[in-house]
């Protein structure tokens, strides 16, 4: 079995990347996790790792070199497979050796897709490859080899949520290339008008349908100015059905290279980050928010409107930090906390602690 190693997405709004470091050779047994490369964009870097343990194969890249996104970037092949190490490219590996993507490898475990039943393309399997085999499986004519999927797929996305993050996310994403077919929400009805000419098209009901369609790209178009808990939800639940979820940096947004973003993430208008932070998966940085070198912010925090944190901050998972809030060189603040508008933070937070303006805490 052999898996193919892609250039990741880090900024919604650029489809290449440079890559800036190698940290394997072809022909090197890596583990599940071993860090291969680093890559960058103008906005951040990111490190990609193995996806399986295995032998690194297709090595044919160099520092300096720019990939677009979804290149292959190397192979990793099990000991037990039949593939060459020095194959040099994906389209040469034979009938009896197909190539996977890690990608496709994840989605075919979500979706409870067997991988012999996807047909390849070119003497490879990627996510498409995988969801047009699940979209045949619900009842789509089955492709023979060498036709069209059934089910095409490109920038398609949807925002889930119709209110005000919803309208951020359509200005962060003007230009980024995504057709974006629509909103969904609870609550308002489908017509209503979002922001750009993006309207809601429906509830969260018809996303199953619209991931069936061809919508591969998801945007968490819901806020939350006191707790991430419905946010948290909805990401969990868009990540499960098998949506792709990049993150979002607007134009005017400021984020060093020396910066690490994670998926799902919206770094919006006027938002600036030092170098060397480390922003969680899912996580929001609001209009003006300043976060400045080495801080930290973990998984589904949300820095509101003006937030400023000094250098060394930590921030734990789901915690709020309000509007105009200011916290403290090297504070760390716990898991699930909220922090008032206009608040000033000179001493560590405890998880799941409320502090408003005056300086006051309680638990949550």
């Amino acid at each position: 079995m052999t898996v193919l190693v892609e250039a990741p997405r880090v900024n919604a709004n650029e489809d290449n990347l440079q890559l800036i470091e190698i940290r394997v050779t072809q022909g090197e047994r890596v583990e599940q996790g071993t860090i291969l490369f680093v890559l960058e964009t103008t906005k951040a870097a990111v490190e990609v790792d193995a996806p399986e343990a295995g032998t690194v194969g297709l090595l044919d890249i160099k520092v300096g070199d720019f990939v677009p996104v979804g290149a292959t970037l190397c192979k990793i092949v099990d000991e037990n497979s039949n593939a060459v190490v020095g194959e040099t490219s994906a389209a040469d590996v034979g009938a009896s050796e197909v190539a996977i993507t890690a990608k496709a490898r994840k989605a075919a475990s979500e979706l409870g897709v067997d991988l012999a039943d996807v047909i390849p393309s070119n003497g490879r399997i990627g996510e498409a490859e995988v969801r047009a085999a699940a979209g045949r499986r619900s009842g789509a004519k089955r492709a023979e080899p060498g036709e069209p999927s059934s089910v095409a797929f490109s920038r398609r996305a949807v925002i889930i949520g119709g209110g005000g993050h919803a309208a951020c996310l359509i200005d962060a994403l003007d230009g980024a290339g995504y057709d974006i077919v629509g909103c969904t929400d609870q609550a308002l009805p489908a017509g209503h008008h979002v922001c750009g000419g993006i309207s809601v098209i429906g509830t969260e009901d018809c996303l199953e349908r619209l991931l069936a369609e061809g919508t591969r790209y998801a945007f968490i178009g819901i806020g939350g100015a006191q707790s991430s808990q419905v946010r948290r939800a909805m990401y969990e639940r868009a990540t499960a059905m098998g949506f792709v979820l990049p993150p979002v940096i607007h134009p005017s947004a400021i984020v060093s290279k020396a910066t690490r973003i994670g998926h799902g993430c919206h770094i919006l208008a006027g938002a600036s980050i030092g170098p060397r932070c480390t922003i969680g998966n899912n996580v929001i940085v609001n209009q003006g928010t300043i976060v400045c070198h080495d801080s930290l912010v973990q998984d589904n925090a949300h820095l509101t409107p003006g937030a400023i944190l000094a250098g060394g901050v930590g921030i734990g998972a789901m915690t709020v930090v309000g509007m105009g809030a200011t916290v403290l060189l090297g504070v760390q603040i716990g898991a699930d906390c909220l922090i008032h508008n206009g608040a000033h933070i000179s001493a560590n937070v405890a998880d799941n602690t409320i502090v408003d303006a005056q300086g006051r805490r309680h638990l949550r």
